[in-house]
């Protein structure tokens, strides 16, 4: 079992098994589940509110990337939490574009990711692990 987990969840054995369990679970099943997935899902789909899901997005990128700076600022002990936040709504967002695009859309989409979005989110994850590592261990 992870070494971290004992420390998390200390006072409560049952809850660092269950957490363990669960991450388990996970770790098998999606990939079952993507698979599944893969097989039974259209490869197109006409959405509903799919502006709302992009401005959505981007603006709580925009409040993440702000939470981000204002926990720096504050020296918080949210800021790995945070960033890696970030970092990970960067990259799907990165996915979502390319993968969703088609024609000279996807160029534009393939470079916007390569130059800017990934490219931030490496920041955002650095933030947070170089955050995480001056915080010092947990306990």
């Amino acid at each position: 079992m992870s070494a971290l987990l004992p420390r998390l969840f200390s006072a409560h054995p049952k809850l660092q098994r269950a957490a363990f369990a669960v991450l388990v679970g996970v770790a098998i099943v999606m990939p079952i589940w993507a698979l599944y997935l893969a097989q039974i899902l259209p490869p197109k789909e006409v959405a509903e509110n799919w502006d709302l899901v992009w401005v959505g997005l981007d603006l709580g990128m925009a409040v993440l990337a702000a939470l981000v700076l204002i926990a720096l600022r504050r020296h918080s002990a949210w800021t790995p939490v945070l960033a890696g936040a970030l970092a990970a709504a960067l990259t799907c967002d990165a996915w979502f574009d390319v993968m969703t695009s088609r024609g000279g859309d996807r160029l534009f989409a393939i470079g916007l990711a390569l130059f800017v979005e990934l490219p931030i989110a490496a920041i955002a994850a650095t933030i947070g692990v170089r955050a995480g590592r001056l915080a010092g261990p947990a306990g």
